[in-house]
Order: C-alpha cells, then structure tokens, then sequence
C-alpha cells in the first residue's frame, strides 16, 4: 500500500510540472503579443491649439503700439529746395511746351475733321481777299470759304474770274439776277426784279414814276453798250458791284458776269481769328 501511495504521489508531482509549464508557455506567447500590439499602435499626435482671429488682431495692435511708443513719430517737415530763378524759368518753359502739346494733340484731329468737311464733304475751297472792294463786309488779305454752288441767289457775295485781264479773282455781290428788266438813260442803268414790263420812255427820268424794287446805277460806256441792247439779264449771267461802291471795278466797268466763270459763294471768314465769322 505504501508503494501505491508513492508511486501515485509521483504521478501528480509530474502532471502538475506539465501543467505549470503549458500555462507559463501561454503566458509569454500572450506577453509578447500585447507587447507588440502596443508597439504597433501610434501615440496620438497632440492637437495644435487654434488661435482665435480676434487675438490675432489684439496682438497685431498690441505691437503697433509698442513700435510707436519705441519711435514716435516726428512731426518735422521736409524743407523745400529753394529754386534759383534759371531753374523756375525752365520749370515754367516745360509746363508751357506740355500745356501746348496737349492742346495741338487735342486740336489736330477736330482741324483735320474741319479740312474734311469743309473740303470734301460741303465742296469748298479757299479764298483770300485782295483789296478793299468789298469794304466793309471783307477787308483787303481777308481768308474766306467759298462753297461751290450751281446757282448763286440775290445779294450773296460771290468769286469769279472777272472777264478783264487779272491775276486774281475778284470777290463782288450779286445785284442783278437772270430774268430781271433793264434799261438804261443817258449813262445811268436801271433793273428791276418786280416789275413785268418796262415803264414808257417819258417815265424813265421821273423817279417818283419808277416801279418799285427799281436800281438806279451810273455805269461806263462799254457796259452801257452792252446793257442798252438788253430788255433782261440773260439766262447764266449776272450783274454784280462791289459794297465799297467809291472803289470797285465790277459790272458797271466790265458789264455782266458769266454763270460759267463763277466760283463759288463766299459763306465763312476763317482769318484773322479776332473776325471770325459768317459772310452775309
């Protein structure tokens, strides 16, 4: 019996060493794996604090005030370099150039638009007046327009090439237009544009007996050849006299005006500038 109780005894001794060391085994394997998960795993990052805008602001301010107590500022003016009179006459000689420069920039476009118009558009030329003619309505190297027209009308100032030997043109108004009565007495020459017959002869003395609308001009002997053959200003022609009447040499020297030979009418003085203006 005491063999059996031994040998039993030894037994358990051996199957309770098996069995602490199965357990110690999966304790380690256990360890280790914790052990490695731990490793594995990352420590949380620490979250950045956020700063608020309004302390961002504060602070901003807050190192403004600093830096102006530091350096504050000084209320001393800059002096200004006193100019000599050489360097205050070139200053103003360049703002004069500037100033005329933008003008001419300014000015060309418009003058070249004028030329355009003028020129092209309303069919006109240039003219300059020679003489006192037609005192006091243009003056002697007065600068005219003339419009080229067809058809001049009554009492428009007209150029034309005089049918005398000149250099020039000459500048005169219209008086007499075609389809107007003439006669003549003596050396005076009468028309009138009313009338739709001539008066008897025993009238053309009588001046309170003239029709009205009557002009009454002294003329020299080759007009009043030319004219005394004449009941009416012919079709294209014209009689024309000057406004300075006491020096003009006009149709009451050389007779009627060819339609044919006429510029134009006289309608703008563009020169000198203190006389700009319309020609009536």
């Amino acid at each position: 019996m005491d063999e059996v109780k031994k040998r039993f005894e030894r037994l358990k001794r051996q199957l309770n060493r098996k069995f602490n060391k199965n357990k110690k085994s999966k304790n380690r394997t256990k360890n280790r794996e914790h052990s490695q998960a731990v490793v594995k795993k990352k420590r949380p990052q620490p979250r950045e604090r956020v700063v608020p805008i309004k302390e961002d602001i504060q602070a901003k301010s807050r190192l403004k005030e600093e830096q102006a107590r530091k350096n504050p500022p000084t209320n001393k003016k800059r002096k200004k370099k006193k100019l000599t009179k050489e360097e205050f006459e070139k200053r103003k000689k360049k703002k004069r150039k500037e100033s005329i420069i933008e003008i001419v920039k300014f000015m060309l476009p418009v003058v070249f638009f004028a030329i355009f118009v003028f020129f092209f558009i309303l069919n006109t030329s240039p003219h300059m007046v020679d003489g006192d003619s037609m005192k006091p309505t243009l003056l002697n190297k007065d600068r005219v327009i003339v419009r080229r027209t067809k058809e001049p009308k009554r009492y428009e100032v007209i150029t034309f090439k005089p049918p005398v030997k000149s250099d020039f043109q000459y500048v005169k108004r219209i008086i007499g237009m075609p389809g107007d009565l003439v006669w003549t007495e003596g050396t005076d020459l009468f028309i009138n544009h009313q009338a739709e017959s001539l008066p008897k002869s025993s009238e053309f003395s009588a001046a309170s007996e003239l029709p009205d609308g009557t002009i009454k001009i002294n003329v020299s002997e080759d007009c009043l050849n030319q004219m005394s053959q004449l009941k009416k200003i012919p079709k294209g022609h014209y009689f024309v006299l000057g406004d300075n009447r006491n020096n003009s040499s006009d149709s009451r020297a050389f007779g009627l005006v060819d339609g044919q030979a006429i510029e134009g009418v006289v309608s703008f003085r563009f020169a000198p500038f203190d006389n700009i203006g319309w020609i009536k």
